[in-house]
């Protein structure tokens, strides 16, 4: 039996609400969030009000950060991966800053925009070793494509709350399957599990019923906890297993 989604929606709206701290440095306002990156620290968003509008910045910290440990993304290859990630949710690459422009209407998605932006970049190029891990988005793609699995890449769909969420692949309906929708994680962290479950648990309602949800995650060099798969259980969302992919090629292609 799955939790009512709107129990979740508003347990995470609140929970978010209720953890965010600011303070003021200078001419900026500072934004401290719930969400943690591998370092165990809270996420940091910087506004700044130029006229009408507001600028949001990460401050350059998720892309230094990569880099400072060793992940090298000044490749073409690996410049189009984070220009996919970015373009998809609306967010700009100002030099090593991810950053947005806001007007007061739309700023609390704009916010929400750029932290799934920074969480998902942090995710794409997660190093799990001394050496630097192949890109998992694009290995999800090739294995849709070696199957002949057809599918739309990077779909957005407005969910119940109005906040705008991406998904990096859509699989229509044929005569034997519903839609099926397609998130990948590299690194199955606890904040980056509570963002998927707050995108699916959003939009189920705007989507027919039949709709599912299937997460890919990335096991070959991170153990893979009960407790996210039993998250994704809760809700009725199908977690893939890369090192047991095989096992869902029919069904993903039928």
């Amino acid at each position: 039996m799955t939790i009512p989604a709107n129990d979740f929606i508003d347990s995470y709206i609140n929970w978010l609400k209720s953890n965010i701290q600011w303070k003021e440095i200078n001419d900026f306002l500072e934004i401290s969030t719930p969400f943690l990156d591998r370092h165990n620290d809270h996420l940091q968003i910087y506004v700044k009000e130029e006229g009408a509008k507001y600028i949001l910045t990460d401050d350059g910290y998720i892309l230094n950060d990569l880099m400072m440990s060793g992940c090298d993304i000044s490749s073409p290859n690996r410049k189009n991966v984070l220009q996919t990630i970015t373009n998809n949710l609306g967010v700009k690459v100002n030099g090593d800053n991810l950053m947005v422009e806001a007007r007061p209407d739309n700023f609390p998605q704009k916010k929400h925009q750029l932290l799934q932006a920074m969480l998902s970049v942090n995710d794409m190029f997660m190093i799990s070793q001394p050496r630097v891990a192949s890109l998992f988005l694009e290995d999800v793609e090739q294995f849709l494509d070696q199957n002949e699995i057809r599918y739309t890449p990077s779909v957005q769909f407005t969910g119940k709350s109005g906040f705008i969420h991406n998904f990096e692949f859509v699989i229509p309906a044929s005569k034997k399957k519903a839609e099926r929708l397609i998130k990948a994680i590299n690194n199955p962290t606890r904040d980056k599990t509570q963002t998927i479950l707050f995108a699916w648990s959003d939009i189920r309602e705007v989507r027919k019923k039949d709709s599912a949800l299937y997460v890919f995650i990335n096991d070959s060099e991170h153990t893979l906890k009960p407790e996210v798969t039993g998250a994704f259980g809760e809700y009725g969302v199908i977690a893939v297993p890369w090192t047991k992919r095989e096992e869902f090629k029919e069904e993903l292609a039928a």
